[in-house]
């Protein structure tokens, strides 16, 4: 099994798991409690198993343009995106940020899961001349550190003036002397950064674990169980669950990464014809009154009849209710629809709601509130 450059600390303080085919933390503490630092205060997670490409190449511009259905070569230097890569069909094989650090050098972002699909997909369309792919995931590690605190918790540690660094923006610096690549992005719904530490590997973690050490003696260490619940609390999907290869972005609540005027990527065919007629089934979230809904669960209609299916489904330690991302017969998908989610022998209801499942006034990057 694979470890992380970080997993020394990991396997010191953590309950351990396996996700991706890399043994990582399951949780520190409780999923609770660190899934209410990262909403109050600040969390720091590894995300090393993530997979990093370096795509670079007088060609590399115009050759992710026809990989995904959002702009790429309009993007100014230092922009992250969020973005797809889709099938012929127009089914999602993998979402992914794209970094464009200069005109011929891009920094790609994949799910663990798909690292070897991902790479093999893109190798398999680039041209013989023109452009590199190089996995970069085993040379660098990578760490998210997300929350209100993230800020000032991260400035003590970076000559980069971060409150210059707009959401989706990415600059290199150095971070407590380690090469690095700082983004103000996340996958928790809350404002915060990824770091990106260059020249670490598992055989020479010293630099990555001299950051992860700081950064967690000043914050919260979390695990996957908290990733996961703070992704879904923000209503961002997860590949395998939420979205694949039979889901296209109009389904998945994504259209709006698909520029509207742009043409001739791989999926664009496809897409121009869905576009046409209402998506079927459709993306929306469930809050139950009772009960935990889970992947797999059947959702009701007046608390008889299939009209969806759970995707994703948890504990919201915000709401105190179980939550839930649905797909749902287009039909019965109105927000407020009264709904059933059979949760093992009893049907518990709920209602129909448009994610984040939080008061974004008072929680996440949009907050007006401060803490």
């Amino acid at each position: 099994m694979n470890v992380t450059q970080l997993f020394q600390y990991h396997q010191e303080h953590a309950k351990l798991t396996e996700f991706a085919g890399y043994e990582m933390p399951l949780w520190y503490t409780t999923t609770t409690e660190e899934h209410m630092a990262v909403r109050n205060s600040c969390g720091v997670f590894d995300v090393s198993h993530m997979g990093r490409f370096a795509v670079s190449g007088a060609s590399s511009a115009n050759f992710l343009e026809g990989m995904v259905p959002t702009r790429v070569g309009s993007q100014p230097a230092g922009k992250a995106f969020y973005t797809l890569l889709l099938n012929e069909e127009g089914g999602i094989i993998d979402d992914l940020i794209i970094t464009k650090q200069t005109e011929t050098d891009f920094l790609v972002i994949v799910n663990a899961a798909n690292v070897n699909g991902d790479m093999a997909h893109l190798r398999g369309y680039a041209p013989s001349n023109g452009v590199q792919i190089e996995d970069i995931t085993s040379s660098t590690a990578m760490i998210a550190l997300q929350g209100p605190r993230a800020t000032a918790i991260l400035q003590s540690m970076t000559a980069l003036d971060l409150s210059q660094l707009k959401r989706f923006r990415s600059s290199s610096s150095n971070v407590l002397g380690q090469p690095s690549i700082i983004s103000r992005r996340g996958y928790t719904g809350e404002d915060g950064f990824e770091i990106i530490i260059k020249d670490a590997t598992v055989a020479k973690p010293e630099g990555a674990l001299k950051v992860w050490e700081r950064l967690a003696s000043a914050s919260r260490p979390c695990g996957l169980a908290a990733r996961d619940s703070l992704r879904l609390e923000a209503g961002l999907p997860l590949h395998g669950s939420d979205i694949d290869p039979k889901t296209n972005p109009f389904q998945a609540d994504l259209a709006w990464v698909v520029s509207e005027d742009k043409k001739g990527y791989i999926g664009y065919d496809a897409l121009d014809r869905l576009r046409q007629s209402l998506p079927n089934p459709f993306k929306r979230g469930a809050v139950l009154e009772r009960g935990i809904p889970r992947h797999g669960f059947e959702l009701l209609g007046e608390r008889t009849n299939r009209i969806g299916i759970v995707t994703s489904g948890s504990y919201s330690p915000i709401l105190k209710r179980g939550i839930a991302l649905v797909m749902v017969d287009q039909k019965s998908s109105s927000l407020g629809t009264p709904v059933g989610i059979k949760v093992r022998e009893s049907i518990e209801d709920g209602r129909l709601v448009k994610p984040p499942f939080y008061d974004e006034t008072v929680y996440g990057w949009k907050r007006t509130t401060k803490q």
